[in-house]
């Protein structure tokens, strides 16, 4: 059996956590057989190279991938390249949003293997045929505390769904808050939601920095980061990256912080 080393320019919340998980150089004298170079961010590409290239004076097959490289995504293997319990159980998005990468990356839509975990990082995973939902479901009745990491499309939501939530151990949720003509879908959702779940359940993935011309400003992604807490969810900011890193002023990245914070935005909202 192989022995691989997985290294990440950065440690998040979703990181391997197994001792051959590396966020860095490499230590002295590694013995594996292979090293992959995950990039998640576009941001972290230059480092991702640097990475290959410190690692490869260690080992002579180093490979580097990720998100961010294109990579198309193959099968998920759980705590590979991302911690135990978070799973991805389809890639790919049948949508062809103008900020959106997966459908060039990954396809329209694909089901895959369905391994257990809480944590469902899936792109659409609504738009998942209804027996994959189904058997998805009947994995997480196995589980604690589930989070849908990954963005839920608003206009998807619907009584099954919803049904499905309240037959699990459901903790969070978050919907996908794109565009400003996706309000009344968030709206519709959130209403449907809150008749069984708490706000702190029904999060919502904000994209700002973000407009056609890219003619967003600092007021305008304050008053859609304000409207998602008024139609019933709490907001978390996503600013948005093209492919070609863009920098952001002090102030963007401020908005940024403050608007993934619960008890700094219930603060605001008071």
């Amino acid at each position: 059996m192989k022995l691989i080393a997985r290294v990440f320019p950065r440690k998040t919340s979703m990181s391997p956590t197994d001792k051959h998980a590396y966020f860095g150089l490499p230590p002295m004298f590694p013995k594996y057989d292979e090293v992959h170079i995950s990039v998640t961010f576009t941001w972290d590409i230059k480092r991702g190279y640097y990475l290959k290239k410190q690692w490869g004076m260690v080992c002579d097959n180093v490979r580097i991938g990720g998100p961010a490289l294109n990579d198309c995504g193959g099968n998920f293997e759980s705590g590979m390249y991302l911690r135990k319990g978070v799973v991805i159980t389809s890639r790919g998005c049948p949508n062809n949003c103008s900020f959106c990468f997966v459908p060039k990356r990954e396809g329209k839509i694909r089901e895959l293997p369905i391994i257990e975990g809480n944590n469902i990082l899936d792109n659409n995973f609504l738009a998942c045929p209804i027996e994959h939902v189904v058997a998805v479901f009947r994995m997480l009745k196995t589980q604690k505390g589930v989070i849908f990491s990954g963005g839920i499309e608003a206009k998807r939501v619907n009584d099954h769904f919803i049904r499905k939530l309240r037959e699990i151990s459901f903790k969070r949720l978050y919907l996908a808050y794109d565009r400003e003509d996706q309000e009344c879908h968030v709206a519709k959702a959130s209403i449907k939601l809150r008749e069984y779940f708490t706000r702190e359940q029904i999060g919502c993935y904000v994209l700002i920095g973000y407009e056609k011309n890219n003619t967003q400003t600092i007021e305008g992604a304050k008053w859609r980061l304000k409207e998602a807490w008024d139609l019933g969810t709490m907001p978390f900011a996503m600013l948005y990256q093209p492919t070609e890193h863009r920098r952001y002023s002090k102030e963007w990245k401020q908005l940024q912080r403050m608007w993934t914070r619960p008890a700094i935005i219930k603060s605001m909202m008071k």
